[in-house]
């Protein structure tokens, strides 16, 4: 009768401390320890009985297996020269010993598929069960290599795989750099939220919050960031999974253990989505700076938990609007999430272990990362302490010191930049890291800042236009006529908090430098650019999407999204709740503190405007990384509306951008959890509660501090507690809210272009639609108007030695 290999029916697994393997000819079968011991304990069971199969594909019988010994046949020679004391070489068995962390989430026994591919099935072959039983006594487990035959006439019936995550063992995400940061293996019994998470998560966020908190008021500052809260996770984690007891607990009928067994990757994930996925907005809530700005600079008494109430109604909300963007974001496998994968890298890489000889050249990815780092550490302390010269290596300026133009075009500090070389990677990183954006969206960004930077920006500066060229080409902050730096409290009437006409026209318009000023001529194309793009490219699968009726067509999913069908997803109730409950807290914050004169249309419009954002906003965030620059068009709504109004200026642009950044960044959460194989309702916890505890600690921390240090942000503060983030929110407010945008980008000021350029950045993406529709063969099919647009918007602070040696890193480091 025609027979099946059974090697070829079933996909490899590895747990319980050992991996199985068929047998060559006349040798015993080979027990192996698996390449990683990172996985979650669990309480050794019983193997279930082998089962044969019957001829007639019914039900068969259920047959016992003895528990102590049993016998093997041994299989044909293969046909091909195959080493079976090695694991095969599939994709997915690499990817899991890559990680390190996932097995298939198959129990009782392990299994090694065969290469061949079941759909070139050999009748003539026998079928080999290899099935390792567990021991209870402490000796070695018993292995069993089980002949079973398959009729031919049912290959199909009898071939069928079981239910396991994915039909094609070597089926991965289409997408290269996910494939090299991510597992397509998954262990659904791997515990996640447990006592160490927890734990963990509640003192790493209060310790990480207050020293960031600290550190926003000061300048210089160093922030803790994300790799330092995924590797302060990861010491406290083992250094639980050794002093915890080993015992477990019976409560309500389910089981709790304070150490379930290693510490794994799940558990980390957790501790990295409570305490530490709001870095990615910042040290701080962004809208923190208005409360500062509120009790420094404009002296109003704030009332207790106005602002507990303040940054939590803007958070809620946009957990809120997540909800709506993760079924958009999420499941796509082209959604990748540049920004994840470094995370994924890196939690994957502290829990793989050593990697299994014969598979890597080199030392293992753990201590080749525990090398590296320290030395990178140390490598800091050159550019930036010893040797500063090789921060900047303005070699040109260096040979002409004297030269204004050549100091303009080649310095790195007050000039354009134009070099590429630099041994400094806090300038190389300054706009972000160039290994984790695809390469696509750099070459964009990069022409895009020669074009505007290197090009049409000398050309209007020493042609004078707008009068700038009596001030420094490049520059951070406003002047007035003398070419000072523009003095706010000469204009400024602080009992009524308005602008005193009388003084501002003795004084002087607000003038800006030239690089200020074309960043702002590129700001006002951003929002148009970006909404017609989102709109022509991605408007009619997403208007599909929300309506819950996706064609066929409309987006691919890869194996990550199969393995999280076996979780349930959130409740779309449990965002609606969220946001329902934000939008009335931004209402009773606004009503709770009538110093502010906070209108509550404005409070409407600037969650209005949200909502729209926020899918163009993780449109571009999931394809290159990038954060959206729509600052300028939510600073001119209420400058235009609410003329005069500094602080009604500061609500809307709190509510609107911390609401739409905070939304984004918790999409990008569920997508870390999407990738690590994370419950989602598990992810939602972990990020609602790392907003409750982190809202309330910062703000009884900068309490304390405010009570603790009277000359708190005052410009000679002897700790240099000088408030840097206030401060520049507080300039905003006053030549946006107080000035007003009439007075500076109206008919008759000196800036009257470039608001015009809104309708350049509605325009570009259409004719390129267009053009794309008649020629669809051409290059301009693969450019991203938004992307282009939104690049360069760095600039100031940043300057051309930033972008340049950036993207040379990027061009080296591509692959």
């Amino acid at each position: 009768m025609p027979r099946i290999p059974f090697s070829t029916l079933w996909e490899p697994a590895q747990q319980n401390g050992f991996s199985v393997y068929p047998p060559t000819p006349g040798t015993e079968a080979q027990v192996m320890t698996p390449v990683s011991p990172q996985f979650a304990f669990r309480p050794p069971t019983a193997p279930a009985a082998t089962r044969p199969l019957s001829s007639d594909g019914t039900e068969p019988p259920t047959t016992a297996v003895s528990s102590n010994s049993v016998s093997f046949q041994a299989p044909p020679p293969t046909s091909q020269s195959e080493d079976l004391s090695s694991p095969p070489s599939s994709s997915r068995a690499q990817s899991a010993h890559r990680s390190g962390t996932q097995s298939s989430g198959l129990s009782g026994s392990s299994f090694w598929s065969s290469s061949k591919d079941t759909k070139n099935l050999n009748l003539s072959d026998p079928v080999f069960l290899a099935v390792k039983e567990v021991s209870f006594d402490g000796s070695a487990p018993a292995v069993t290599i089980t002949e079973v035959e398959v009729p031919a006439e049912a290959p199909k019936e009898m071939a069928a795989k079981p239910e396991l995550e994915s039909d094609d063992p070597e089926e991965d995400s289409p997408y290269p750099e996910v494939r090299a940061s991510v597992s397509n293996t998954d262990d659904p019994d791997m515990p996640c939220l447990t006592f160490r998470a927890v734990f963990l998560s509640l003192v790493i966020g209060l310790v990480f919050n207050a020293a960031n908190t600290f550190f926003y008021l000061r300048y210089p500052a160093a922030y803790l960031t994300s790799p330092t809260i995924v590797l302060t996770g990861y010491l406290g984690g083992k250094a639980l999974e050794k002093l915890l007891p080993i015992r477990s607990w019976e409560i309500a009928g389910h089981e709790f253990s304070l150490n379930p067994g290693p510490f794994n990757v799940k558990e980390h994930t957790i501790i990295f989505l409570a305490g530490g996925i709001s870095l990615d907005t910042g040290p701080a809530p962004w809208g923190l700076a208005a409360v500062i700005v509120w009790d420094k600079m404009y002296h109003q008494k704030l009332r207790e938990g106005f602002s507990y109430l303040f940054l939590l109604s803007a958070q809620l909300m946009g957990l809120g609007l997540a909800g709506m963007a993760s079924s958009l974001f999420v499941q796509r496998a082209d959604a990748i999430w540049p920004q994840n994968l470094s995370i994924c890298a890196m939690l994957n890489t502290l829990h793989a272990g050593d990697d299994a000889e014969g598979y890597f050249i080199g030392p293992s990815r753990l201590r080749l990362f525990a090398t590296v780092v320290p030395l990178a550490g140390l490598w800091t302390f050159l550019p930036g302490y010893l040797f500063t010269a090789v921060s900047y290596f303005s070699v040109i300026c260096w040979i002409w010191p004297n030269k204004v133009v050549v100091n303009q075009i080649f310095g790195t500090v007050n000039g354009l930049g134009m070099s590429f070389i630099t041994l400094d990677w806090s300038q190389i990183a300054y706009i972000g890291s160039p290994l984790t954006m695809p390469f696509w969206a750099q070459v964009h960004v990069f022409g895009a800042f020669v074009v505007f930077y290197w090009v049409l920006l000398p050309i209007l500066y020493y042609t004078n236009v707008w009068e700038s060229a009596h001030m420094p080409i490049m520059g951070t902050g406003g002047y007035d006529r003398f070419a000072q730096p523009y003095d706010v409290n000469r204009v400024l009437d602080l009992q009524t908090l308005r602008l005193n006409q009388t003084a501002y026209d003795d004084y002087s318009p607000l003038y800006l430098p030239i690089s200020f000023a074309m960043t702002y001529t590129l700001a006002w194309t951003i929002p148009p650019a970006l909404l017609m793009q989102t709109l022509l490219i991605f408007g009619p699968v997403a208007y599909r999407a929300l309506r819950g009726r996706p064609k066929p067509g409309d987006y691919v999913t890869d194996i990550h999204a199969k393995l999280m069908k076996r979780y349930p997803a959130v409740p779309l109730w449990w965002h609606g709740a969220a946001f329902i409950v934000g939008v009335g807290l931004a209402i009773g914050a606004a009503l709770f503190q009538p110093s502010l004169h906070i209108p509550l249309a404005a409070v409407f419009l600037a969650i209005a405007l949200a909502i729209v954002w926020i899918i163009p906003d993780c449109y571009i965030a999931a394809s290159t990384g990038m954060s959206v620059a729509i600052n300028l068009l939510v600073q001119t709504i209420p400058g235009v509306l609410w003329q005069g109004e500094p602080l009604t200026n500061m609500v809307f642009k709190v509510f609107c951008i911390m609401t739409m950044s905070n939304g984004g960044v918790f999409v990008k959460g569920f997508k870390l959890g999407h990738y690590m194989k994370i419950p989602p309702k598990y992810t939602f916890f972990a990020q609602f509660a790392g907003i409750l505890l982190g809202n309330a600690w910062q703000i009884y921390i900068k309490e304390r501090l405010f009570a603790a240090i009277p000359d708190i942000c005052e410009p000679n503060q002897h700790a240099r507690l000088t408030c840097p983030q206030g401060r520049v929110f507080y300039t905003a407010s006053i030549v946006w809210g107080l000035i007003g945008p009439t007075r500076q980008f109206g008919k008759g000021a000196i800036y009257y272009g470039p608001p015009f350029a809104a309708f350049v950045g509605a325009t570009l993406p259409l004719l390129v639609w267009i053009w794309n529709r008649r020629y669809p063969f051409t290059f301009m099919r693969k450019f991203n108007v938004a992307v282009a647009l939104n690049g360069p918007t760095g600039v100031p602070p940043a300057t051309g030695i930033n972008y340049s040696s950036w993207f040379l890193t990027g061009v080296i480091f591509r692959k």
